[in-house]
């Protein structure tokens, strides 16, 4: 019987980007696919998607919770100040709180559920160390509560500060998909057969960024804008890059059982610019329109797979 996973990518507002392509695939491929979805794995705003998901919310409210809601965990007009972090979370553990107000800890989820976070100090280890939460484990998991894990992946270096001595799980695994292939064939965590593995891996749209010329800058340099391409050239260049490096592993691996969907944004999107949602969710919408064939390949890969046949 197959396993089916799906990965949604960390990338701050751009999160909506993602919804509305699944949105999408219940509107072309079957409107009750996530039903036969058992394991979600989501990183930084991936995380907060994935939970949303497995506590019963629909894309579709989740598309409008980014459109009124943005503004408050990304206020207009916020700039940096010296020594901190440019945002502060506690509008954004409100509304969580809230939100998973019936499901206080990753036991309360029914589906598997794997949230990456970065440790700045971990426990054993003593040292910064990649950590990853899941529910497989169903009495560990109910130390974890949802709104603290959710938050953990999600604190942005620079955009917000560490919560709970861990930062954004985006800094290893902006892309959670190997993540979530090697936690569920791990026998001692998901003990699923590779044969079984089915991964749908979203992306939160590609900014179109590049450097068209040999650079020689200095560490403050690589902080500084970068014409009207990139706010702070060398935290993209690391978290987004790394998004690309799980597809080449499970390509191999997974053969026709992995599919990744994403595509590319009309100008480069800030994580942080809430006034920028309705283009992402444009943008989304898009894909049907200039990748007709692509878009048509994968709804009837959504089809094949992630349904109650599989």
């Amino acid at each position: 019987m197959s396993y089916n996973i799906i990965s949604i990518d960390g990338g701050g507002i751009k999160g909506v980007f993602a919804l509305q392509l699944i949105k999408m695939l219940q509107e072309d491929a079957d409107p009750h696919f996530l039903d036969h979805v058992n394991c979600l794995a989501g990183t930084s705003t991936g995380a907060l998607i994935v939970s949303a998901l497995s506590v019963g919310f629909k894309p579709k409210d989740l598309i409008r919770f980014y459109l009124i809601l943005g503004s408050r965990a990304f206020p207009k007009g916020k700039n940096w100040e010296k020594g901190g972090a440019k945002y502060d979370p506690t509008s954004l553990k409100k509304i969580l709180t809230k939100l998973f107000s019936k499901t206080p800890t990753m036991a309360d989820i029914e589906k598997n559920l794997i949230i990456p976070a970065c440790s700045l100090c971990h426990e054993s280890e003593k040292k910064w160390y990649p950590e990853i939460f899941d529910n497989f484990d169903r009495e560990k998991a109910k130390s974890y509560s949802l709104v603290d894990v959710a938050l953990r992946s999600a604190a942005a270096p620079i955009y917000y500060p560490s919560y709970q001595n861990y930062v954004d799980g985006g800094i290893f695994a902006l892309n959670p998909s190997l993540v979530a292939f090697s936690s569920s064939i791990d026998p001692e965590k998901g003990g699923k057969k590779l044969e079984d593995i089915r991964i749908l891996s979203i992306g939160t749209g590609i900014n179109p960024v590049a450097i068209h010329e040999e650079v020689d800058w200095d560490e403050i340099r690589w902080m500084k804008p970068y014409h009207s391409i990139s706010r702070l050239p060398l935290f993209s260049l690391m978290t987004e890059v790394g998004s690309y490096v799980p597809h080449y592993p499970l390509t191999q691996l997974l053969k026709n059982k992995y599919k990744r969907l994403n595509g590319h944004l009309p100008s480069p999107i800030e994580m942080d610019d809430a006034s920028r949602v309705p283009t992402l969710i444009r943008s989304a919408k898009h894909i049907r329109d200039l990748y007709p064939d692509e878009w048509a390949e994968t709804v009837a890969w959504v089809k094949e797979h992630f349904t109650a046949k599989t």
